[in-house]
């Protein structure tokens, strides 16, 4: 293998590793996000599921029907003693506030820890599922880059390693092993105003994965659809940051996040919950992210 290939944490959890950077949410680290829980309110960051949408870039709408409803019981269909409705959801994993599972990206033929990207079929994903992830309970550090006195007043911005070292001095957070690292770019407020698409958003510029990691957290997530900013500003690579931080590094890639009512709060610092589906062999699974204030 070419010295290139070879990621940076590939090993540091083990050679059979699925996880990457998840596990540095120990015991210390949940404590730690239960203590920034202050007043016990609670947020979702979910962007809301619907059959009329939303649908971003390539991925279709979700779909939902119903299997049993009340039109059933009208047209003359009877139970012992009760009645009851059913219904089936059907979306694209990637298509609406979700997380990346470690086999989602790759360079060289190889993804996290070295796995092969071979071990992604048309069955799933072999090695570093969605499934081996597991609920996450941590300590949630929260930048607003897109508020009155942030950078990201458009798309055309890509949020450089600096000002994100800047915007943590400001609101004096000190990271610690384990957080959750939240970024709102505006991105998505632009996108429900009719103001962005899908060709252009802003988000972290690529310099920025080097410093995230050593700061050791375990999760990033923007309310954009790829967290770094796009498209990249690299010729030779689309997706530079999800190789270097993902691939490399194994820190774990959350994307869509609505962050418009937690902007509000002026909260910094608290509780982080999300839990994706244990979807055997998936490659992302939609979340529901929970703060607790």
């Amino acid at each position: 293998m070419k010295q290139e290939q070879l990621g940076v944490n590939w090993g540091k959890w083990g050679e059979d590793d699925e996880r990457g950077a998840a596990n540095r949410v120990t015991p210390l680290a949940t404590k730690r996000g239960i203590a920034a829980s202050i007043s016990g309110e609670v947020l979702s960051l979910a962007v809301p599921l619907s059959s009329s949408g939303p649908a971003f870039g390539m991925r279709s709408k979700p779909q939902h029907y119903m299997t049993r409803d009340g039109g059933d019981y009208a047209a003359g269909h009877k139970e012992k003693g009760f009645g009851f409705a059913d219904d089936v959801i059907m979306l694209p994993t990637h298509g609406t506030t979700h997380m990346d599972a470690l086999s989602h990206i790759w360079a060289g033929g190889r993804m996290w820890n070295g796995y092969s990207s071979n071990t992604v079929t048309s069955k799933g994903a072999k090695k570093c599922g969605i499934d081996k992830m597991g609920p996450i309970v941590t300590r949630g550090l929260f930048l607003d880059f897109a508020g009155p006195d942030g950078v990201s007043q458009s798309d055309d911005h890509s949020i450089s390693l600096d000002e994100l070292k800047a915007e943590f001095a400001r609101r004096e957070l000190h990271a610690e092993e384990g957080d959750a690292l939240l970024i709102r770019t505006g991105w998505l407020k632009r996108w429900r105003e009719g103001e962005a698409t899908v060709q252009k958003w802003a988000g972290l510029n690529p310099e920025c994965a080097q410093w995230i990691d050593e700061q050791g957290f375990a999760l990033i997530g923007a309310d954009n659809i790829a967290v770094e900013f796009g498209p990249s500003p690299l010729k030779c690579n689309a997706a530079p940051m999800h190789v270097e931080l993902m691939r490399n590094r194994g820190v774990v890639f959350m994307e869509l996040l609505d962050f418009e009512q937690l902007a509000t709060t002026g909260r910094s610092e608290f509780m982080f919950v999300v839990s994706p589906l244990p979807i055997v062999g998936g490659v992302g699974s939609p979340i529901n992210p929970v703060v607790v204030l």
